[in-house]
């Protein structure tokens, strides 16, 4: 998010009306504690202290932005302070802490049933996957290692003639994506498997955002991310096997002309140097991210042996 000008460059004013301006700047000042760790799809304490906003007054950032001199109920502004104080006293992501959390323009349960949604794939859906894939081209898509289900469910969402499936090893994430598709309103199958154990059918469109974290990387993280759950995080092979794993098996559950866009995050340089006979295709984004990489088929099939070398050296 942008940086909030209108509210803070103004001091709190004391007077009897307290006002969305004067909130906004309190929760920026508490959220700014040197112990917490702003990353889970947020990049500062302001984002920290708009998503509070936002989840207290129902209102979109424009809204809020262009209501700041409003004046704020004493229960609204008890309950947003309420917010910034669990979220000091716990370390808790902030999105755990609200219990909600924005995902490509829509809003998603999220517990710790599951990660904090935050993956760039929210930009490529928003804009219709313009420039990687032709949308329209698409009946069948699987978000496989869903978590919260927001990939799969959003696509669904936007896509309403694509048959989408989720599938996930963890059935507390599959508990917390079913609650999500209930919020949506959309028509998605959900499949308990690990990695493709339990699918049985080809899609035009794969996406996967697994695990790539190792497990020394793991270890040196904020504390905040020690609130999700590891299975969402960590991979064996410094963070690859899962990855390397999607792409040797996803040829078998993709139709001829089929897509498998993946996401490794700040692994993708590591990819490229453990891989260096394959030429990825990195997508650039507008709005930060890195790591998601774009296959067909074909060349899934072309450089089979060298992903089967890999996970054969473990």
């Amino acid at each position: 998010m942008a940086l909030y000008v209108f509210l803070v460059n103004n001091p709190i004013v004391t007077s009897e009306i307290v006002t969305k301006e004067h909130v906004f700047i309190q929760l920026h000042q508490l959220l700014s504690d040197g112990k917490l760790f702003h990353g889970h799809g947020v990049i500062d304490a302001e984002d920290e202290a708009m998503m509070i906003m936002m989840t207290v007054f129902h209102q979109s950032v424009e809204e809020i932005l262009s209501s700041g001199s409003s004046p704020v109920a004493v229960l609204e502004r008890k309950k947003a302070i309420e917010f910034a104080q669990q979220r000091i006293a716990t370390c808790q992501p902030m999105a755990y802490v609200l219990g909600v959390v924005n995902f490509a323009g829509l809003a998603f349960i999220i517990d710790n049933r599951a990660l904090v949604p935050r993956s760039p794939i929210a930009e490529l859906i928003l804009n219709k996957f313009k420039n990687i894939i032709e949308i329209e081209k698409v009946d069948t898509a699987l978000d496989l290692c869903t978590g919260s289900g927001c990939i799969g469910i959003s696509v669904a969402k936007y896509f309403q003639e694509i048959q989408c499936d989720i599938a996930d090893i963890s059935s507390e994430a599959l508990s917390l994506a079913t609650d999500n598709i209930k919020k949506q309103n959309v028509k998605i199958s959900v499949i308990k498997s690990d990695l493709f154990q339990n699918v049985v059918k080809s899609y035009d469109l794969i996406i996967s955002n697994p695990p790539y974290v190792s497990n020394d990387e793991y270890n040196e993280l904020p504390f905040e991310y020690k609130c999700e759950p590891k299975l969402g995080l960590v991979a064996e092979q410094d963070g690859l096997k899962i990855p390397v794993q999607i792409m040797q098996d996803a040829p078998r559950y993709l139709t001829e002309s089929g897509t498998l866009i993946l996401e490794v995050g700040y692994s993708d340089e590591l990819l490229d140097s453990v891989f260096p006979q394959i030429p990825f295709q990195w997508i650039e984004f507008s709005n930060g991210g890195q790591g998601v990489c774009v296959f067909t088929r074909k060349i899934l099939l072309e450089y089979q042996h060298y992903f089967k070398e890999f996970l054969e050296s473990d």
